[in-house]
């Protein structure tokens, strides 16, 4: 039978089961602007009724309860909504790497303005059309080369600038390595932690939602995936190969690699301890690689049909170098009376190939020093004629029906250049903008689960408090219950 104390012992488990939910509200109320915290919740469950039925006994009027206890102490998360916001962050980030890049290569090209290519091509066709109408006057043939070098000069702007801006991502590529490597260290280090509370049989809930965010971090920078074993460790991987696995983490690093596509050399990320390459696709850094490729050009890319854009700027400019200089040898200068004409180039390109041409591409210096040496005639001894200098004015308008001409349309091909970078980075502030709102609901679905609510929360600390009250004073009756058994018991007639 039940002892005369029972009634202590379910009042003191109550008293104890409501100070600990009690408790456990003020650390949610603590943790209210904490972003990386999931609300906790003490889970009340009966305890034993007693008696305990044995072999040959079963109590015939049934069992009496013993009271309360808290079963688990657990945080308010969903696995499911957890592992589609890695995703959504990885996806999210990679895009906003690259809308982030394009923009600015939009910003070198600065099209449409007075100080982009196009306009300073137009402004050397305009004088190129002038030099055909008074191809005597030396103002006229200086304004040419004046023009020319203006054009010379916004190549190579955004073609300094598109390099810099690929040299900066691939120096950049070795910092964020080293900042998933300092996560992989510190999830491994979590992950010892949460193994040794998880043994005692206890949730470290507050570990947990540090890892939580480690992860999440992890996630902006590169593709993960994540398992989580019985022990409350995860094991990460990063294109099926282990980032973390319990309490081991395996580094990343780079090495420099010559590219012969884009002709520079490019860092690759390989794995430390046996220099594999490391497979990413997404995240920021996925987002760099991505973006470097598509300015310097990659193997993957021609196999696409893609050209990188800094080599198709240099094969536009050695294009257009070819055309401009074929039809400026036909003509004749201001010197020459006689045929043939020497075979001067109005352009020159410092380099032996076209890797470098925008880069490379100059005006001649001796037509700087000289514009008289510019061939706007196409007849010996006529300064009067403008036949050459009109048909270089032409070339904006397409190729000429000539046996060696080129069949490009060079105005066109710029325009054509400008066009897919501009549709790339529209592709890519379309995608960016779908992704955050994808996120965003993700993390209002993750807040509405595992968020804090003040109002909730003083619900529950009224409840747990009014549960309290009432416990205390169930002590105080069973106490004077007790009080009357051990003190007035018996002493009738005394």
């Amino acid at each position: 039978m039940r002892t005369t104390f029972s009634g202590i012992y379910i009042a003191l488990r109550a008293l104890q089961a409501q100070q600990t939910s009690l408790d456990i509200t003020g650390h949610n109320v603590a943790n209210a602007n904490n972003p990386h915290y999931s609300r906790q919740v003490a889970l009340h469950s009966a305890t034993r009724p007693f008696p305990t039925p044995v072999m040959g006994y079963t109590p015939s009027n049934g069992q009496v309860g013993t009271g309360v206890e808290i079963s688990q102490i657990v945080r308010m998360r969903d696995a499911f909504v957890d592992m589609r916001l890695r995703q959504q962050l990885q996806s999210r980030n990679y895009w906003a790497t690259l809308e982030e890049g394009l923009r600015q290569v939009e910003l070198f090209f600065n099209e449409p303005s007075e100080n982009s290519i196009h306009y300073a091509l137009d402004q050397l066709w305009d004088s190129l059309q002038d030099l055909s109408r008074d191809p005597e006057l030396l103002a006229v043939r200086e304004v040419v080369v004046q023009r020319a070098q203006v054009l010379v000069e916004s190549i190579h702007a955004t073609r300094e600038h598109l390099q810099r801006l690929s040299e900066n991502l691939n120096d950049n590529i070795p910092i964020k390595v080293g900042e998933v490597n300092v996560l992989a260290e510190r999830l491994a280090a979590l992950n010892v932690q949460i193994g040794k509370v998880s043994a005692t049989g206890s949730m470290p809930n507050d570990l947990l939602d540090e890892r939580d965010a480690l992860l999440e971090e992890l996630s902006k920078l590169v593709d993960i995936e994540v398992v989580q074993d019985y022990g409350n460790m995860v094991s990460v991987t990063i294109g099926g190969a282990s980032l973390v696995h319990r309490g081991t983490a395996f580094a990343l690093s780079t090495r420099e690699v010559y590219d012969a596509y884009g002709n520079y050399n490019k860092r690759e990320i390989i794995w430390r301890d046996t220099g594999a390459s490391v497979v990413i696709e997404s995240g920021e850094i996925g987002g760099m690689l991505a973006l470097r490729d598509l300015l310097n050009g990659s193997q993957e890319l021609e196999s696409q049909g893609v050209t990188g854009i800094i080599q198709e700027l240099d094969e536009w400019t050695a294009q257009f170098v070819r055309e401009f200089n074929r039809v400026h040898r036909q003509g004749y200068n201001l010197y020459e009376t006689d045929a043939p004409p020497d075979e001067i180039n109005f352009f020159v390109i410092d380099h032996p190939d076209d890797s470098y041409a925008a880069h490379n591409i100059r005006v001649n210096p001796d037509i700087v020093a000289d514009p008289r040496l510019i061939k706007a005639s196409s007849l010996p001894g006529v300064p009067g004629n403008g036949d050459i200098a009109r048909k270089l004015a032409s070339l904006r308008l397409g190729p000429l029906d000539e046996p060696d001409a080129s069949t490009v349309f060079l105005g066109d091909a710029f325009n054509s250049f400008i066009s897919r970078i501009g549709v790339k980075t529209q592709e890519a502030i379309r995608m960016t903008e779908n992704q955050v709102v994808l996120e965003n609901h993700l993390q209002n679905l993750k807040e509405s689960i595992s968020g804090v609510s003040l109002d909730e929360e003083m619900a529950n600390m009224i409840r747990f408090q009014h549960a309290y009250n009432a416990a205390a004073r169930m002590m105080t009756a069973v106490d004077e219950t007790l009080d009357t058994i051990i003190n007035r018991l018996g002493i009738v007639g005394r």
